[in-house]
């Protein structure tokens, strides 16, 4: 049996307060040459949902949940948090973890769909992090999950209790679209990694499950330079194109995100719902899974499983 001692949910982390963002975006984008002045225009992205993010406080909420399940079923340790671009940052809290004697530990990268930037530069992090523990635990990569049933389920009632929201006309003969969106990657990227393959894995197992006829993707969140090729379409540009006559309304379902910060809060709640708007189309935003008792079951279920393997 592999006894673990800890659990460590590594993310992407985001700035706790207004004064925090700067620093946080310089760390993000340290060795790309950003100017100052693009910084300063992304910052003002943050103020315009209360200038900060809320992914660490939720991320820890997860943690707490977590945890409890965990010591419900039998196994009482610690779930800790470790941040690529935040406090506490991967390396803190594998050192604080190390302080406390945990040797075996098993680690969960918050994110469904695997990418270099989503997946492999985290594993790159507490890589380097071991290099200076000694002694270093030993760590286990929870599998992937992207199609495990405790994670679709959890999307599944998301959806569907963002299509209540609409009017009984707007869901009458198919009139709302039911749209997935994620993280956009560079294409090249995306040829040499499974992220699209399982973006569309997921996107149509919960598809089945909502007995909804059809999806939609986009993405959302594009950086880097206009003249590399990225994922498409643009959810904000998709949903200005849409042409179809009858269609009323959009569930948009942000299924490669698993709690809000930046990238929902204001790429999808922000600019993509003013692009709804003039187009006279009633976007309804499906919440992340957060802390949805399924998604925290199969959280718990990883841990047990890779347990007693």
């Amino acid at each position: 049996m592999n006894s673990f001692d800890a659990v460590l949910l590594i993310g992407f982390g985001g700035p706790e307060k207004p004064e925090d963002v700067i620093p946080f975006l310089e760390d993000v984008t340290r060795g790309r040459n950003i100017p100052a002045e693009r910084l300063k225009l992304v910052a003002t992205q943050y103020e315009k949902i209360g200038g900060s993010s809320p992914y660490n406080g939720l991320t820890g909420e997860q943690a707490q949940a977590l945890e409890k399940l965990l010591k419900a079923r039998g196994l009482d340790i610690p779930v800790v948090m470790g941040f690529a671009h935040f406090h506490p940052t991967i390396m803190e809290t594998l050192a604080e973890l190390v302080k406390k004697g945990k040797t075996n530990v098993f680690a969960i990268v918050m994110a469904p769909h695997r990418s270099p930037a989503s997946y492999d530069k985290y594993v790159q992090k507490v890589d380097e992090a071991l290099k200076t523990l000694n002694p270093a635990p030993k760590i286990t990569y929870a599998p992937e999950w992207h199609t495990h049933t405790g994670f679709i389920h959890a999307i599944e009632q998301r959806v569907k209790d963002a299509f209540a929201l609409l009017a009984p006309e707007e869901k009458a003969r198919h009139r709302a679209e039911l749209i997935f969106t994620t993280h956009s990657i560079p294409r090249a990227m995306s040829l040499s990694s499974p992220y699209s393959k399982q973006f569309e894995e997921t996107a149509q197992l919960v598809t089945q499950r909502s007995e909804v006829p059809y999806y939609q993707t986009a993405f959302t969140s594009r950086s880097g330079r206009p003249e590399d090729a990225w994922l498409e379409p643009d959810l904000g540009d998709f949903i200005v194109r849409r042409t179809y006559e009858t269609l009323a309304a959009c569930v948009v379902a942000p299924i490669g995100f698993l709690v809000d910060h930046v990238e929902v809060l204001y790429d999808i709640d922000i600019l993509a719902q003013e692009k709804a708007k003039w187009k006279a189309l009633h976007m309804v935003r499906a919440k992340t899974v957060g802390t949805h008792p399924s998604f925290i079951a199969m959280l718990a279920s990883l841990v047990e499983e890779s347990s007693n393997p």
